[in-house]
């Protein structure tokens, strides 16, 4: 694995800039190759050095100090940049974020947090540096629980799978997971196995431990035991993505609908977020609030897209009521199946797009999986995508 990150320190405050330079130079894969305490040169420096990564502290200036994050990150696109200061507002963080800061770290700096983001870094390097083509995350969030969110992310792995793409399956339901058991598998290694020592594996030992479904799509199981979801921590998220990204085209993320910094993470990391309700009231409220959540997170629409579930329904909610309520468009409807036909798949581990190819349900999966391939993969597409309507205007932008 490639060594010696390039490093630039810009700190002002020379308590500071000692915590972060000793906490440093502890990595020994981490090369520190400039400082600077002036943020006027600052930003030519930087551009002299082309480090791999800067970390910035905002004092004693915010607002000129993230007008330079956001210069650095505009005109050295490959340099990662880490924010710190002493400021934990929230507001603080998200206005770092939108600069183009990749992580914000609070003071004083958690030593674990700083390793976890330069790990990600040594990472991606080592796989960009290899050629390896960046997969797509796709994860898929529900509004509340029982919306379909585990049905939909099996039945949509498994069509992208059809498209002769290479998918696994991430059950992200730490605690009470059921991906395993709807399809009817036993992997002897979950999710807590493979966190803590994803820098030490390659391809070849990854795929030999992860189990492969009769669809050809790989699954990354959740913990066996609901108390070992606590051995799994945000950073983790981020290195198993990283890694996963340079082994499969797909990504697909089976989420909890409680949002916990694990969730965020993974959502923060995905290329697109199948956010799942139904037609009822407290689905519909619980939209409104997740949207304006999503909002404040800056993702857009292009990002975030609605899903309905068992859509079609004549006690249910219209779908025009839904969209006005929570002022966002559905991006796609699934429509109900027959609930005997979906409980026997679900009790024979088979997914219905298996179980029940030509029914209307597996016709929704397969057209959606086609067309989010088509327009992840536009020039691989193939044949036309026949949902109508397309998508609704971008409702999020960045303030």
């Amino acid at each position: 694995m490639a060594e010696g990150i390039a490093t630039f320190i810009i700190d002002a405050d020379e308590s500071s800039y000692r915590a972060i330079k000793n906490l440093l130079t502890e990595i020994q894969w981490v090369d520190i190759v400039g400082e600077s305490a002036d943020p006027s040169q600052a930003l030519a420096l930087v551009r002299q050095a082309k480090p791999a990564v800067v970390v910035l502290n905002l004092y004693p200036d915010e607002a000129r100090l993230l007008d330079l994050t956001e210069r650095i990150t505009s005109s050295l696109p490959e340099t990662t940049v880490f924010v710190t200061s002493s400021d934990k507002n929230p507001e603080t963080i998200i206005k770092a974020v939108r600069t183009g800061a990749r992580e914000f770290f609070p003071q004083p700096l958690g030593r674990e947090e700083v390793i976890d983001a330069f790990t990600k870094v040594r990472l991606s390097n080592h796989r960009a540096a290899e050629g390896v083509t960046r997969g797509k995350v796709i994860s898929v969030f529900g509004m509340k629980g029982g919306v379909g969110t585990t049905t939909i992310a099996i039945n949509l792995a498994v069509n992208l799978t059809k498209t002769e793409k290479k998918v696994i399956l991430v059950d992200l339901n730490l605690q009470l997971g059921n991906a395993p058991l709807f399809l009817n598998m036993k992997p002897k290694y979950s999710i807590v196995d493979i966190s803590g020592n994803v820098e030490d594996m390659d391809p070849v030992t990854i795929k030999g431990v992860l189990p492969r479904h009769s669809s050809g799509m790989y699954l990354l199981a959740g913990p066996a035991r609901p108390e070992h979801a606590e051995l799994v921590r945000e950073s983790h998220i981020d290195r198993i993505l990283t890694f996963l990204r340079s082994m499969f085209d797909y990504i697909v993320i089976d989420t909890t609908h409680a949002l916990s910094e694990r969730t965020l993470r993974a959502l923060d990391e995905s290329d697109t977020v199948l956010a799942v309700l139904t037609d009822d009231l407290a689905a519909v409220y619980n939209a409104r609030q997740c949207l304006d959540i999503f909002q404040r997170m800056d993702y857009g629409e292009n990002k975030v897209r609605l899903v309905m579930n068992r859509g079609i329904s004549s006690r249910g909610i219209p779908r025009q009521d839904v969209e006005e309520s929570i002022n966002y468009k559905i991006f796609w409807n699934i429509p109900n199946e027959k609930y005997p036909t979906v409980l026997s798949a679900l009790n024979q581990g088979i997914p219905i797009s298996i179980f029940k190819p030509r029914s209307k349900l597996s016709d929704a999966f397969r057209q959606l999986a086609g067309y989010l391939d088509k327009e992840l993969y536009p020039e691989e597409a193939r044949g036309q995508n026949t949902q109508k309507g397309g998508l609704a205007k971008r409702l999020f932008g960045r303030k």
